[in-house]
């Protein structure tokens, strides 16, 4: 009996709570119980010590008195959302305080306990509230020093990657541009049994044609004008470790040649030279495009992806994940005013700031939204403790922050011509279904052309 009782007590292995009290004894007596359900937990007395908490580490829930010595539960609600949207928030009332229990729950948080607290019904509840964030808690845990994500979109998307990771078989990863395809690689990397050897990144659309080949394979002195040495290639550079190749839908048909004999034989050879090369490396590829369609236009080689795809990993684009959104903006904003050498806490975006976020399409992904944080940062006043829509509209050049046009695209008096050219590649993006290539047909330049663009803002 005693141990179909124990297979039924929930299970808080994963997670990390935050209980603020100011009754030690009342922290101390939850604590206990949730350590043994397995839960890592914090207890403060105060809103001084439960916001340095927050500012140290992002808990999956909290569970805060509504009466403290210094405020109540509820000023410290807003501070936690905000960093952590998918986060629970739980009151506890005492004296008959229902009513502001109820307003808290207007606010955003999940639930109310009345005093004293049933530690296996908070622990009941937390299962209830939290089951799939221990899932993808596990994933973003494992993940996080390469990549930050909350949303259940990524963590969908990244489920297989310690999987992956333990294969030395090639990863294919698709994914718009920004979207942190080279993060993931690197996590690839650094999850796997070659994590102490070279990680190498080559960019195949970023090197001209006739140099691609040269910089993959190395070259021999003489082997051409200008090899005055002998050039290791980024295969040998990665022996031993990982190469990732981005951009691999942009490899011009003859480094597609090259690149699926070394596939198969395991084997470089030189530019000029005559002797094979052994190399061992774990291929990681990355895309933009659909790969399928360049199969059909005659552009990319199906044997070839038949080689890369072993896995695939397909990461969806950022405005299709909210919560990262809201994650990532804060993250990019205290790293950018840290940067900055600002000593003062860094102020928390409102919630109509991260609705406004939310709205932008985010063309460039995640490293757009890095740029725009950075353009905040440097314009922010001394002294702001919270950032409104106003603050950030005027770094968004698109419909997201400006009313729309009834027909074609509308640039506000006084736009830079920086976000004005933005405001119309945003449009040619919308009106293509975000397909790049049809894009830069509307725009009237060419595809490499929007693409670097893209990189350079977003």
């Amino acid at each position: 009996m005693v141990e179909e009782a124990e297979k039924r007590l929930p299970d808080l292995t994963g997670l990390l709570l935050l209980l603020l009290d100011d009754d030690a004894a009342i922290v101390r007596s939850l604590a206990r119980v949730l350590k043994k359900l397995g839960a890592d937990v914090v207890g403060v007395g105060s809103l001084r010590e439960a916001r340095q908490v927050l500012r140290d580490s992002s808990p999956d829930a909290v569970l805060a008195d509504l009466q403290l010595k210094d405020g109540t539960g509820l000023d410290l609600l807003p501070d936690y959302l905000r960093q952590n949207p998918a986060g629970a928030f739980y009151m506890i009332t005492g004296h008959g305080s229902i009513d502001n229990a109820v307003e808290a729950l207007r606010h955003g948080a999940r639930h109310y306990f009345e005093k004293p607290v049933d530690p296996l019904q908070l622990a009941a509840q937390l299962v209830d509230d939290l089951g799939a964030n221990q899932a993808r808690g596990g994933i973003a845990a494992m993940l996080e020093p390469y990549l930050l994500m909350a949303d259940p979109a990524m963590a969908e998307a990244l489920k297989d990657l310690p999987r992956f990771a333990a294969s030395d078989e090639p990863v294919l990863i698709q994914g718009e541009t920004g979207t942190g395809k080279e993060l993931v690689a690197r996590a690839l990397h650094g999850l796997g049994n070659r994590s102490q050897e070279p990680f190498v990144a080559i960019n195949s659309g970023a090197i001209p044609d006739t140099m691609l080949e040269a910089e993959l394979f190395g070259y021999e002195k003489g082997a051409f004008t200008g090899a005055s040495r002998m050039h290791r290639g980024r295969f040998e550079q990665a022996n031993g470790g990982t190469l990732f190749l981005d951009e691999i839908g942009d490899m011009p048909p003859a480094a597609q040649v090259s690149l699926l004999r070394v596939l198969e034989e395991g084997m470089v050879y030189r530019i000029g030279g005559e002797r094979g090369i052994p190399v061992d490396v774990r291929v990681v590829a990355a895309t933009h495009r659909p790969l399928e369609e360049r199969i059909e236009s005659g552009l990319f080689r199906q044997d070839l992806l038949f080689r890369l795809n072993v896995f695939e990993i397909n990461l969806p684009p950022l405005r299709d994940r909210p919560l990262d959104i809201a994650l990532l903006a804060q993250r990019f904003l205290d790293n950018s005013l840290r940067d900055m050498g600002r000593k003062e806490p860094a102020p928390v975006l409102t919630e109509d700031a991260l609705a406004l976020l939310r709205r932008h399409p985010w063309p460039g992904n995640v490293r757009e939204l890095r740029n725009v944080m950075t353009r905040l940062a440097v314009r922010l006043p001394e002294g702001v403790r919270e950032i409104s829509a106003r603050l950030i509209s005027p770094l968004l050049p698109n419909a997201a922050a400006a009313p729309a046009a009834a027909d074609g695209v509308l640039i506000p008096k006084g736009t830079t011509l920086a976000d004005a050219e933005w405001l119309l590649i945003d449009a040619a993006l919308k009106e293509a279904d975000y397909h790049r290539g049809k894009a830069a047909k509307l725009l009237g330049i060419g595809e490499r052309t929007l693409r670097r663009k893209l990189n350079q803002s977003g």
